[in-house]
């Protein structure tokens, strides 16, 4: 993705819990008539681009990944390391870091290879495939 961290005017709701975006996604998941979920009508800051990081990336390798110094690091990314059943999820505008936030796997799960340049706005619309195992839910989102 080589964002680079320009400013530090990226909101960041990289803290313990499930950021809104992540909410957000969920309640469009699992909308029974829903069969998209449409990430840029979800939003309300500026973006062009978005990237999911695997399960069991630590800030330390966000942070190499976006270009952000040790200093930086922490207070974009304040945990380091997403609780369990979260990832970080986050938001670009051309050489700008805009969002950054913990994305609840509850909410769906992103069935793509993030290539390095994260996924465009125009690109990011995902079918919704809904299955039960055991007493859950699993929400998993595919690209369109």
């Amino acid at each position: 993705m080589a964002v680079l961290v320009v400013a530090l005017s990226a909101c960041s709701e990289a803290t313990n819990g499930t950021g809104g975006i992540s909410k957000h996604i969920g309640a469009a998941a699992r909308d029974p008539s829903a069969s998209e979920v449409d990430l840029g009508k979800l939003t309300s800051f500026g973006w062009d681009r978005f990237y999911v990081f695997k399960p069991g990336t630590s800030r330390e390798q966000v942070c190499a990944f976006i270009g952000a110094n040790r200093n930086q690091c922490g207070r974009i990314i304040r945990v380091p390391e997403p609780p369990e059943g979260h990832v970080f999820m986050i938001f670009g505008l051309g050489s700008q870091l805009t969002h950054v936030e913990m994305h609840a796997l509850a909410n769906g799960e992103f069935d793509v290879d993030f290539p390095d340049a994260g996924i465009s706005k125009a690109a990011a619309i995902f079918r919704i495939r809904r299955s039960t195992s055991g007493n859950s839910e699993l929400i998993r989102l595919e690209p369109k």
